[in-house]
């Protein structure tokens, strides 16, 4: 005699699920709710993009002409648009190329401080800056470099023999250099608390085997400790490569002035003062062109990732 076994239902075993697990599901609750209203339903502005969009046409400008790409057809047309696209991949390929390695590095030298004071102190240190906003930084920035008696940079520079004081926030030239060393300065304490806790969860057993077997600190960092710590760079190093046409806004809007904001403009800038001078469809333009872009390299970066190391997001 055989006994039929019971067809379980797959939605009544997921909501069994839930309820077990229902206040990890609560804890989870603030986030989605917060993601949802300020990720996804603003999404739907998107639709302004493709109208002569007024906010005195109808209720909240509902009303206004639908124009197509229109918009999309004159910032892509305008030379000037071009030039910060341009500028925009320049400088976020700058901080990511040179400003990525930093953090990884302070990890890798704070793991290796065996004073648990010091080791505390230096980590307060880092860490601090991320906790100040780019308008401080920025203000710092321009007393530190001011071209005036106030100026320490030019201040040093005149006392090694220096004849002339540099107007650095008066050239676009320097704005790249103080674009790196803010955006160091600011993030590397705060972007190594990830490689550190990385670090620490390697077993220390692999390191005593390495010991013994002969192997140095080198040998140990490319066996042991990079391997460790590599799914941890795969997918920080996608995430910047997803955001690529939409990071450091705070950071330039509060480092440029008057003399420069033409040289250095990127396209998020650009679109934050085409909504100041009221023009919302052509920033709405701007924002899904930098949506669209940093999705697709989203994508196409974890695709590479999976492929080259078998780490990614998805």
């Amino acid at each position: 005699m055989t006994m039929n076994k019971p067809v379980l239902n797959p939605a009544r075993s997921k909501w069994r699920m839930i309820k077990k697990e229902r206040a990890i599901y609560l804890f989870m609750l603030p986030a989605l709710i917060t993601t949802l209203v300020f990720s996804y339903l603003p999404m739907f502005g998107n639709v302004i993009a493709f109208m002569d969009y007024s906010p005195a046409k109808g209720w909240m400008g509902l009303n206004s002409p639908f124009v197509g790409f229109q918009w999309f057809r004159i910032i892509f047309s305008s030379k000037t648009f071009i030039e910060m696209i341009l500028r925009t991949m320049y400088y976020n390929f700058l901080l990511l190329i040179v400003g990525f390695p930093f953090p990884v590095i302070l990890a890798l030298l704070l793991n290796e401080l065996r004073s648990k004071l010091f080791k505390r102190t230096v980590q307060t240190i880092t860490y601090l800056p991320h906790f100040v906003s780019w308008v401080t930084i920025g203000t710092l920035l321009y007393l530190l470099l001011s071209s005036d008696v106030a100026g320490i940079v030019n201040n040093i520079r005149q006392f090694f023999g220096a004849e002339n004081r540099i107007i650095f926030f008066g050239n676009a030239k320097y704005f790249p250099s103080i674009l790196l060393v803010s955006s160091i300065y600011k993030t590397m304490g705060y972007g190594s608390i990830l490689y550190l806790a990385a670090i620490s969860s390697i077993d220390s057993q692999l390191y005593e085997a390495a010991v013994i077997d002969g192997a140095g600190k080198w040998k140990q960092f490319v066996h042991i400790t990079f391997q460790g710590i590599l799914p941890t760079m795969v997918i920080l190093l996608i995430l910047n490569i997803g955001s690529f046409f939409s990071s450091s806004f705070d950071q330039i809007l509060n480092l440029q002035n008057t003399l420069i904001r033409s040289d250095t403009n990127i396209i998020t800038v650009y679109a934050y003062w085409e909504v100041q001078k009221n023009n919302y469809s052509s920033a709405a333009a701007i924002s899904l062109f930098q949506g669209v872009a940093n999705m697709i390299l989203l994508i196409t970066s974890n695709h590479i990732s999976r492929k080259v190391t078998d780490y990614g997001l998805f």
